[in-house]
């Protein structure tokens, strides 16, 4: 077994004091008057109220006690020294499932779906916070795309002792679930995702916005549903109006890092945004996730200091066109469950996904947007058990 160390969150006394320092000075920037509130970005009036919420009433030390609440471990994988939540179960015939984030998330963003999950006593559970996110150490050089990380995952559960196990993502998680399906699929027996890229027939993809251009291009099928229809639609619309961070942080990262390390209130606008345009709040950011659950995962980047490392990702993979090809191309044979949230970025049809995916469980979800682990925890859990279910009766962890 790899060199497994307990792991506590513990912020010195001295952080939280520079934190409050910096947000009691912070400076704002000025903003249109004739524009709707949102339109160019963070809005200037919520934010305030967001950042002196921060400042007067939010309680880090609470939540640490949160994070600190689930088992937490170290151990150094291909030179990572990795971090993650462990959370074994009593039974025999658990299932190891693997649970992996995006950006701009964290392993925080499981802190409800977990405690459902280790109730059923039908899971072992191993959540890591991804290579240069929150606790988990940064690589140095280049390299560090989606398909190294995937090896890194599937190292690090052969290591824990589990020979065969199931992954579940969403965001980047999603797609180092799909990179383990095609890579390591003789110990990923299921992977299960609720974020799912797709377009028929694809051919040399190497970067997503190209992909996502040609969507709705003349491979549109005629058969294709009112509902299918709309979900193309809203996939155009956020390639067009929402993709502006991809290309910052897929050509130019560190410029943006500069500010992001060193501002928290910077960090905050920057995250703040993407968990409103991306969740499904209706356009009100409380409404999915409280004020106390997003400044959590803000923090988790601030404390940490991991925010360039996790925007570095971008370029690894995004722009790397020998990586989109291994990432995007190859069919995926190992069975896959998908989950479709009616907030989420990308919802292709299901005749798109099965063009790459082996599909064996497809899910339209009543509600929840990009953040489904985070947003509906208890939507979330259902489906994995289905997709357990399946993995069982079928056979496909033996």
């Amino acid at each position: 077994m790899a060199d497994v160390r307990p792991f506590r969150v513990s912020v010195p006394e001295s952080e939280l004091k520079y934190l409050r320092q910096r947000l009691d000075t912070a400076r704002y920037p000025d903003i249109l008057t004739n524009i709707a509130p949102w339109e160019d970005g963070t809005d200037l009036d919520y934010f305030k109220t967001f950042i002196d919420y921060w400042r007067l009433s939010y309680d880090w030390r609470k939540w640490e006690a949160v994070l600190n609440s689930s088992a937490q471990f170290t151990a150094t994988i291909r030179g990572i020294q990795l971090h993650f939540v462990w959370e074994q179960s009593e039974r025999k015939d658990a299932i190891p499932l693997l649970l992996l984030h995006g950006w701009p998330g964290s392993y925080f963003e499981f802190h409800k779906l977990i405690p459902m999950l280790k109730a059923t006593g039908r899971y072992h559970i191993v959540a890591p916070s991804l290579p240069g996110y929150g606790w988990s150490s940064a690589a140095s050089e280049r390299g560090m795309g989606v398909t190294a990380i995937a090896g890194i995952m599937d190292s690090l559960m052969s290591q824990l002792g589990y020979r065969r196990y199931l992954a579940q993502g969403g965001d980047w998680g999603a797609i180092i679930c799909r990179a383990l399906g095609v890579y390591h699929f003789g110990s990923c027996a299921g992977i299960h995702i609720n974020m799912c890229v797709a377009r028929p027939k694809l051919t040399n993809p190497w970067h997503l916005a190209q992909v996502a251009n040609a969507w709705l291009a003349p491979r549109l099928p005629l058969t294709m549903t009112e509902a299918e229809l709309q979900g193309v639609t809203a996939m155009q619309r956020f390639m067009r109006d929402e993709t502006g961070y991809q290309k910052i942080q897929g050509t130019k990262p560190q410029t943006l890092a500069y500010a992001l390390t060193d501002s928290p209130v910077g960090l905050a606008a920057w995250i703040l945004e993407k968990v409103r345009t991306w969740s499904d709040c209706g356009g009100v950011p409380d409404n999915a996730l409280s004020k106390d659950e997003v400044l959590t995962n803000i923090c988790v980047y601030w404390f940490s200091g991991r925010i360039a490392s996790s925007m570095r990702l971008y370029k690894e993979s995004l722009r790397n066109k020998l990586e989109m090809q291994k990432l995007l191309g190859p069919y995926c044979s190992t069975p896959t469950g998908v989950a479709i949230f009616p907030g989420e970025l990308y919802r292709p049809p299901q005749s798109w996904a099965k063009s790459v995916y082996n599909i064996q469980l497809w899910s339209q979800m009543p509600q929840g947007g990009h953040f489904a682990a985070w947003e509906q925890p208890a939507l979330l859990a259902g489906e994995i058990a289905k997709f357990a279910d399946l993995a069982e009766s079928k056979g496909w962890l033996a």
